[in-house]
């Protein structure tokens, strides 16, 4: 199977290995620390026959942590990988901080562009600036819609800091998957009403 991951990378050079307990499903909970945490569910879900494509998104800020934070993640999987024997690739897209609607679609333009047709897509948006998540959910959504693409996982490590010094415990992989599954419902439902769409989803709720 084609998988694509889209990963936004860390932005400060202050990674440690951890491992990660998952809230809600805990198919893709791994025992041995890594460095991002989509890695650890990428262990658990890919397979000897597939093509992986990894989209790591690089936002430049100032002199800190970029390429190096790439590579950490390249290494990484790549020893996970060496008892699996898929065929990953990757693509790094570099980028200022965003603050322009061209420097926007610039971005949105390059995630499409790497669609296959029927891939498993993957994103892990706990790092980078607050606008990628939503870039690279209208990409899934995209992926979705021309190229018949399927939801895999969608992560979030959540963590809890003291005087900047990780509180050991709380770090925790979210499995955000059914909020954007959620949100891809919004945009895909027709109905003639507002209110008949409310019962819809009261009705799809309550199962």
């Amino acid at each position: 199977m084609n998988k694509i991951v889209f990963v936004s990378l860390m932005m400060a050079d202050a990674m440690n290995k951890r491992k990660y307990p998952v809230d809600g499903n805990s198919f893709i909970e791994y025992e041995n620390e890594v460095y991002y945490a989509i890695n650890a569910v990428l262990a658990k879900t890919m397979k000897s026959d597939d093509d992986v494509k990894v989209i790591l998104l690089e936002t430049k800020a100032g002199e800190k942590a970029g390429s190096k934070n790439a590579q950490l993640f390249m290494n990484e999987l790549n020893e996970i990988n060496s008892k699996v024997n898929a065929n990953v690739t990757y693509e790094v897209i570099p980028s200022d901080f965003i603050t322009s609607k061209d420097k926007f679609n610039d971005l949105y333009l390059k995630l499409i562009k790497n669609f296959s047709y029927e891939a498993e897509l993957y994103a892990d948006i706990t790092f980078g600036p607050k606008s990628l998540p939503l870039l690279i959910f209208s990409a899934m959504q995209f992926g979705e819609k021309f190229f018949d693409c399927s939801i895999g996982n969608v992560i979030y490590l959540k963590a809890e800091f003291k005087n900047n010094v990780l509180v050991e415990g709380t770090q925790l992989i979210c499995d955000y998957t059914p909020l954007y599954l959620l949100n891809s419902f919004t945009n895909t439902i027709e109905s003639s009403s507002g209110e008949k769409v409310i019962k819809a989803v009261e009705t799809l709720f309550e199962d």
